[in-house]
């Protein structure tokens, strides 16, 4: 009896769960020109004084559900430039209803001549009705419906579709609420990214396209940035429709081009056919960027013109020099229907930042999405075909493969990231846990150094790592080792505790710019050598705290070392090169025993060399003293900063920006030699963000110091004054840039060293301009600099600013 009970009981689960679907009557067919038999893409479908409807695909099918509490129910085909058509449905109508559209002919309204603009007076009027029932406009919610192609040169590749909730509030924004979703069979179910919540209105103020802020063509203040011309006229039910060219006005902004349709007596846009202007563009290596967006609204008899649609096409080219991809080609058409408006929605929306989120309770798959086809824009003959066709081994890296000289080597990555053991290279440490690399350097003081280091997480939150290996010039070994214990995690912090050993060549100043690996090529090439060195044994233990966001960290630690001079053990370069000894001076010997506290924010982020703008901020304190059983007696303070700002046209998704950087310290106390601080220049004609331009060869250091540098990034926008379109085309900015540095001390040297080295100091206040053409071969930048306080013109390389 239970099990009949259970049985009986899940029946009627399941038949109380499909009677809503059963309740509903689904309509269609074909939308055609009834003189000429083509297909009407994209017709308006409503059910008459509701907010429900759907839109025809690109050969004019259509599908709708109508829920039996509407019947009986009339159906209106709109299509701008044909006569409205009507149908009613009731229950015994059959469900296939192919509707052909009768062309109106359209009898010209009378313009009224004036000294301005036709299209002018229009818009105008469009733009201040819109202001009045948007703001009547608080909330909505919808249904809708969502589908994504993908294709290459030859076919489609892939399609996502999903079925959805969206909500709108006129403060907080979309939300969207995955319900149901399908995919080919190429494509994970969690790569399913359809959605409307990050499509464009297009009747908004302002729109966003691609990371770029596009004044709308409805924007209260439009007509200082849109030329609108009238094209023609033609009708909907019986009423005047304007065809509006809109033409960009503004050379250097990012704007719209293209048509719109504006419904006469209403004044409120119908359609419109929009594409980005020439602004809209990526740096390389996207070569082309091509897309057009289409959209339609509707008021459903009531107060408020809401989108009913979003179709787009997009083509993507991407090329470099020995490599490229073939064309990508996206399509999306996206239904909005049975909407409800002015309804409270629920505050859970908006307690997360995420736009888009998924139903896991209610999610269903393709089953659901499929049984619900009518809810649906009906596929297209080819994407019918790629459903059929498509399985898991058609994969995306496949229908995109690149051609070109470079192509081979993405594909030895493929391969090597495989699971088969076919095409793998030659890995000898393969079989040890956690990560083995070798470690190797050159300079003048340990000639070369050969060695390896290891990195290995034996559970998650501990971290242990170790380091070894021999120097030719001093004969000595280097070796080291610690580990990081994450103690405490919680949603929005955590902290770390370690401990760190060391017995090593180290350098007598800190660059928060150069590595010693990076001044390896300079060394082999001749170069002086830009570091210092002296031996360092010893231990760091630390504590470390970490504040998620924002991002805020404290670090304390206590440090005890043994310092020892190092000597200068070669000159050797690659080029045979005389002259270019350089003595490595003495520091302070001896035990070293100190506090330190490093603070600041969004300290995580490393160096970039300038591929993007920073934004952290950094405070330093170590204090030493003999209650610590150190040898020497100070307190070391340093700051730095960096900061990018955006500038002029911010409604591009690369604007203007300026970048500024800070960098101080000072000391108390007898500081000793090895720890002075420094402020970096090039490092041959190499020029890295942050450095000074104008100084070359060796920093300047002091006990004391202060160094400040800013550069402002034009980017394109000098050369698209002058019409320099090749280069613009190229992606060739300028930046122009400035700084100044000062150093003090130090009065005493080492005794060892004094007779025989000085530091380098800045003799007075360095002073610096100058100008960079960046995005040279798309990856470097060419800088001019000149000192001002005294006669120095330098031009050095460095890495451009991509973004």
């Amino acid at each position: 009896m239970s099990r009949f009970i259970k049985k009986g009981g899940l029946l009627l689960l399941l038949l109380l769960s499909v009677s809503p679907a059963l309740a509903q009557k689904n309509i269609k067919g074909t939308v055609t020109d009834a003189r000429t038999g083509e297909a009407l893409p994209a017709a308006n479908i409503s059910v008459e004084n509701t907010y429900r409807g759907t839109i025809s695909n690109e050969n004019g099918h259509y599908s709708l559900l109508i829920p039996d509490s509407l019947l009986p129910a009339t159906l209106v085909f709109r299509y701008i430039g044909y006569q409205t058509h009507s149908l009613t449905i009731g229950r015994a109508t059959p469900a296939r209803q192919d509707i052909a559209l009768q062309p109106s002919v359209t009898e010209l309204g009378e313009i009224v001549v004036t000294d301005e603009n036709p299209a002018v007076r229009i818009m105008r009027e469009v733009i201040r009705r819109k202001q009045q029932w948007r703001r009547q406009l608080q909330t909505y919610e919808a249904e809708a419906y969502t589908r994504q192609t993908l294709a290459n040169d030859t076919s489609i590749v892939s399609i996502t579709e999903s079925a959805s909730r969206v909500f709108w509030d006129n403060e907080q924004g979309h939300r969207e609420v995955l319900k149901s979703k399908r995919q080919t069979a190429n494509i994970q179910d969690t790569e399913n990214l359809a959605g409307v919540s990050y499509l464009p209105n297009l009747y908004d103020d302002n729109v966003d396209i691609a990371g770029f802020e596009l004044v709308g063509v409805t924007h209260p203040d439009a007509l200082d940035f849109y030329d609108f011309r009238l094209l023609e006229q033609t009708s909907l039910d019986n009423q005047t429709v304007y065809k509006i060219e809109v033409i960009p006005a503004r050379r250097l902004q990012p704007l719209f081009r293209g048509t719109v349709f504006v419904l006469d007596g209403a004044y409120a846009l119908l359609e419109v056919d929009l594409r980005p202007n020439e602004v809209v563009t990526f740096p390389p290596p996207v070569k082309s960027f091509e897309t057009s967006y289409q959209q339609q609204y509707n008021n459903f008899n009531q107060d408020f013109w809401l989108p009913i649609d979003m179709r787009i096409t997009g083509d993507v080219k991407i090329s470099m020099v020995g490599l490229d991809f073939p064309l990508i080609q996206f399509r999306q058409i996206s239904r909005l229907t049975n909407y409800e408006v002015n309804i409270p929605l629920p505050d859970s929306l908006y307690r997360k930042e995420d736009r888009f989120t998924i139903d896991s309770a209610s999610l269903s798959s393709d089953s659901l999405l499929i049984s619900q086809r009518a809810r649906a824009v009906p596929l297209s003959e080819d994407e019918e075909k790629a459903y059929a066709s498509l399985d898991s081994s058609a994969t995306l890296e496949k229908a995109f493969k690149p051609s070109g000289f470079l192509a081979r080597f993405i594909d030895e990555e493929e391969e090597e990231s495989g699971d088969s053991d076919s095409g793998r290279s030659f890995r000898p440490f393969e079989q040890i846990p956690g990560h083995l690399r070798p470690d190797a350097r050159f300079n003048r003081v340990d000639e070369l150094f050969a060695g390896l280091k290891y990195k290995y997480r034996p559970a998650d939150r501990l971290v242990m790592h170790g380091k070894g290996g021999y120097s030719t010039g001093n004969n000595k070994w280097s070796y080291g080792g610690g580990l990081s214990f994450r103690w405490l995690s919680r949603d929005s912090y955590y902290a770390d505790t370690g401990w760190q050993y060391h017995a090593e060549t180290t350098t007598r100043y800190t660059s928060h710019i150069y590595s010693p690996y990076f001044t390896i090529i300079p060394n082999l090439l001749g170069d002086k050598g830009y570091f210092d060195y002296y031996r360092s044994e010893g231990y760091r233990a630390f504590s470390k705290w970490t504040l998620r966001a924002p991002d805020l960290s404290l670090e304390v630690g206590y440090r005890r070392e043994n310092h020892r001079s190092l000597t200068t053990t070669t000159a050797y370069d690659l080029l045979g090169s005389t002259g270019n000894y350089r003595y490595n001076p003495a520091v302070d010997e001896g035990h070293l025993g100190s506090v330190d506290l490093v603070t600041g924010y969004n300290l995580g982020e490393s160096y970039n060399f300038g591929i993007t703008g920073r934004k952290y901020l950094r405070f330093e304190l170590e204090h030493a003293s003999d209650a610590f059983g150190s040898d020497f007696n100070f307190t070391r303070y340093e700051t730095r900063l960096a900061w990018s700002f955006p500038t002029f046209y911010q409604r591009r998704l690369l604007p203007n920006t300026l970048d500024v950087g800070l960098k101080a310290g000072t000391f108390s106390g007898e500081l000793p030699y090895q720890k002075m601080g420094i402020i970096d220049g090039a490092v041959g004609m190499l020029s890295p963000y942050g450095i000074l331009r104008a100084a070359r060869g060796r920093p300047y250091e002091g006990e004391q110091y202060v160094a400040l540098h800013a550069e402002h990034n034009f980017r394109t926008i000098p050369f698209e004054i002058m019409g320099l379109q090749p280069v613009v085309k190229r992606n060739i900015g300028l930046i122009l840039f400035g700084g100044m540095a000062r150093t003090w001390g130090p009065d005493d040297l080492p005794a060892q060293a004094a007779d025989t080295y000085r530091p380098h100091g800045t003799g007075g206040t360095h002073w610096e301009v100058g100008a960079s053409l960046n995005g040279l071969l798309g990856l470097f930048r060419l800088d001019v600099a000149a000192r001002i306080d005294r006669p120095a013109l330098l031009v050095n390389v460095g890495i451009a600013r991509l973004f």
